[in-house]
């Protein structure tokens, strides 16, 4: 495998991780708690969902559009909001998740900014 293929695998990896995570949050605190689990998931859905091209024109907008940089943003700061909350709750899984949706993101924002 090559460094290119390698890196771009990882991404991936990197991309679906907070999903994986989230998972295993929605299982660890089923009792209660899910209702602050909802967004930060939602976001870390439509952040894999955006990795094929077609649906992120649709669910995030057209390359170097207002829409676009609004929503990374606003997803962004979802994500970084989440990571103190759940940090400062003491839910570690979800802490670990968001603050991964949030680089996730920011990675988002400097990809759309420069392609």
């Amino acid at each position: 495998m090559s460094v290119n293929r390698f890196s771009v695998l990882l991404s991936y990896v990197w991309v679906a991780l907070p999903v994986l995570i989230f998972g295993l949050a929605w299982r660890k605190y089923h009792q209660h708690g899910r209702r602050t689990l909802l967004l930060p998931t939602l976001s870390a859905v439509l952040l894999l969902l955006a990795v094929v091209r077609d649906l992120k024109l649709w669910f995030l907008g057209p390359d170097y559009s207002n829409r676009l940089y609004v929503t990374i943003g606003f997803n962004l700061l979802l994500a970084v909001v989440a990571a103190v909350y759940f940090g400062l709750r003491k839910r570690w899984i979800a802490a670990l998740a968001a603050l991964i949706l949030a680089i996730d993101w920011l990675y988002m924002g400097a990809v759309n900014s420069v392609v």
